[in-house]
C-alpha cells in the first residue's frame, strides 16, 4: 500500500496563488536543476499578441540573460505562426508619456496596465535572481550559496489570470577548490555563470514545450 504524502501548509500557501503549473520542488533534474512547471501545461491558443517585459538592469550578466530569453520568445512564432510579439525596444516610443520605468521587478498590475495600453492580449514577465555579493561573501566561510533562479509568468491582460508560471532553480555545485573567489567584487564566478546558463536553457525548453 502506497503511503499518503501530505503537503505542508507553507507549500500549499505558496502554490495556491500560482494557479497554473505549480508543483513540488522534488522535480529535480540532472545538473542541480529543478522547475515547477509540469509537462502537461500548454499555453492557450487565444494567446496571439504578446509583449515581453523584464526588469531594467545595468548588470551585464543579467542583461545578457534577459536578451537570451527575449530571443527565445521570438522564436516561438515558428511554432505558432499566428503569434505576434511586440518588440520590447519600441515600448517607450509606443507608450509615450504613459510609459513605465521597469525597476527591480515587474509587478502584475503594472504589466496588465502596460498590456492594455499596447492593445495586446497577454504579457510574459521574466525575472532572474543571482547570488549577490552579500551572499557570495559568506560562501567562502560556510559554503552556502543560493541557487540561480529564473522565473517566467504569462498573464492574460483582460482578466490578469496567470496562464503560465515557472520557477527554474539552478544550483551552483560545490567547487573542487573550495568557495574561494565567489566574493570577487562584481565579477561573477564562472560556476555561477554556468548555473545561469543551465537555468536559462531549461526555462527556454519549458516555454517552448508549453507553446507546442
Amino acid at each position: 500500500m502506497n503511503p499518503v504524502v501530505r503537503a505542508s501548509p507553507l507549500l500549499l500557501l505558496f502554490c495556491g496563488p500560482l494557479l497554473v503549473g505549480c508543483t513540488s520542488w522534488n522535480q529535480s533534474l540532472n545538473g542541480g536543476l529543478s522547475h515547477t512547471v509540469t509537462p502537461s501545461v500548454q499555453i492557450p491558443s487565444h494567446v496571439e499578441r504578446l509583449a515581453i517585459l523584464y526588469p531594467k538592469t545595468y548588470t551585464k550578466e543579467l542583461l545578457n540573460g534577459y536578451l537570451r530569453l527575449e530571443a527565445a520568445t521570438f522564436q516561438l512564432t515558428s511554432q505558432r505562426p499566428g503569434l505576434r510579439i511586440i518588440d520590447r525596444f519600441h515600448l517607450p516610443e509606443i507608450l509615450g508619456e504613459q510609459r513605465f520605468q521597469l525597476a527591480a521587478s515587474v509587478d502584475d498590475e503594472s504589466a496588465v496596465r502596460i498590456g492594455r495600453l499596447l492593445g495586446i492580449d497577454s504579457v510574459v514577465i521574466y525575472g532572474i535572481e543571482m547570488p549577490r555579493l552579500r551572499e557570495r561573501v559568506p560562501a567562502r566561510l560556510y559554503g552556502d550559496l543560493p541557487p540561480v533562479m529564473v522565473t517566467t509568468k504569462l498573464l492574460k491582460i483582460e482578466t490578469g489570470e496567470v496562464l503560465y508560471y515557472n520557477v527554474v532553480m539552478s544550483r551552483v555545485p560545490d567547487p573542487q577548490g573550495g568557495w574561494t573567489g565567489f566574493d570577487n567584487g562584481r565579477d561573477m564566478h564562472p560556476d555561477i555563470l554556468a548555473a545561469l546558463d543551465r537555468g536559462l536553457r531549461l526555462t527556454m525548453e519549458d516555454l517552448q514545450a508549453a507553446f507546442r
